[in-house]
């Protein structure tokens, strides 16, 4: 009997993800949707923070600059780097008038790198709307008109831009295609646009702002601290009133995000222990409540009773692994991956451990080449896993 209580709940959890699936895909717009042109085009300023890039800086540069957008300007700010990323933005610089170079050599006390890097470049850059774009980041041309009209057509203060995750192993995909589900359904990307809602976003590929509403807030240095800087850029707007939106970019911009599962778990984990208030404890109970939710579903399939159970799984399970190879293929993972949910789940949990033993026993997380204690990183984080 406890079985199948679990597995009915696990069943109603799977149709929860496809409803939150689907009303991602329906909802949001596209950026190949055509939008009305502003009778002017408002000044544009990408803001680049960049460390340790030069692999793969100046072609993912090259295409912004190469979009034809009317009065854009790039800063790209070189955070400390040891690579030659300074110098390559330096020569680029020599070639490009639109390509302004900031240069850090020091990171103030109380501050993370990137979100350092972030506010020294809107400090420098001059445009009425700010585009904060990671490093490695591709956009096809045309992209920044159509986000702009988009934004000034809804009447929005900041766009979000969902890219296509490229490359990878399959493995990677795996754990991607499970913490985009889990993203979603916590982050209610279809509510972000409704100003009742208090569903908030940002994506470190493409966050698109009105300077005027930054403005408003209390700025980039109310972030400084969290390590989910994106996502807290879109908190910081939503509380102030801005309006948001998230659009749909998969077909017009691109980031190879990250380049095998190894890195995935690296890269997540002080993201992960951050938001997760830096307790092990919590870390457990979510990767116990994941698989819990999930898994006995699945499980039920190959029970045999009560005899009704396979069958009501198999219907719950069906339209949440159809949207998912949808949203899956929408993102360039790829089908099967999605199909192996499980598997996916099984990552994401493993994620969670991970991240809150080690961030437990080493008492904080290294970013960037900094180590930040658990005590700073409360103190300063904005955004909760939950949403």
């Amino acid at each position: 009997m406890t079985f199948t209580v679990l597995a009915l709940v696990s069943c109603a959890a799977w149709l929860w993800s496809a409803r939150c699936t689907w009303r991602m895909l329906r909802d949001l717009p596209d950026l190949d949707e055509p939008v009305a042109e502003p009778a002017r085009w408002p000044s544009l300023s990408l803001v680049v923070p960049a460390r340790d890039e030069v692999d793969t800086l100046a072609a993912a540069l090259r295409s912004r600059l190469d979009d034809d957008y009317p009065a854009l300007e790039v800063v790209a700010v070189d955070d400390r780097s040891a690579d030659g990323t300074g110098e390559l933005l330096e020569r680029l610089a020599a070639r490009e008038s639109r390509l302004t170079v900031v240069r850090v050599r020091e990171l103030p006390q109380g501050w993370l790198g990137k979100v350092h890097a972030l506010a020294r470049g809107a400090e420098v850059a001059r445009g009425e709307w700010l585009l904060f774009s990671d490093a490695d980041v591709h956009v096809v041309p045309g992209t920044l008109r159509r986000a702009v009209a988009l934004a000034q057509a809804r009447g929005w203060d900041m766009l979000a831009v969902l890219p296509r995750l490229e490359g990878g192993t399959f493995a990677l995909q795996l754990g991607l295609c499970g913490f985009l589900r889990g993203f979603n359904q916590s982050r209610r990307l279809w509510k972000v646009a409704d100003p009742r809602d208090r569903a908030h976003v940002g994506i470190g590929a493409f966050n698109l702002v009105r300077r005027a509403a930054l403005e408003r807030t209390a700025g980039l240095e109310w972030l400084r601290m969290d390590v989910a800087d994106d996502v807290a850029l879109g908190l910081l707007l939503k509380r102030s009133g801005a309006r948001c939106g998230v659009a749909h970019g998969e077909r017009r911009v691109s980031v190879a995000w990250y380049r095998d599962l190894p890195a995935m778990l690296r890269g997540l984990e002080k993201n992960t222990f951050a938001v997760l208030h830096c307790s092990l404890a919590r870390a457990l109970a979510l990767a116990c409540a994941a698989l819990a939710l999930e898994l006995p579903a699945w499980i039920a399939l190959a029970v045999r009773e009560p005899r009704w159970l396979a069958p009501v799984c198999a219907l719950a399970l069906l339209p949440a692994l159809a949207v998912g190879a949808w949203a899956a293929r929408r993102a360039d993972l790829g089908v099967p991956a999605a199909l192996l949910a499980p598997l996916g789940t099984l990552i994401q949990a493993w994620v969670l451990v991970r991240a809150g033993w080690l961030g437990a026993r080493r008492g904080g997380v290294s970013w960037r080449g900094t180590f930040y204690s658990s005590a700073e990183l409360r103190a300063g984080r904005r955004v909760d896993a939950l949403g």
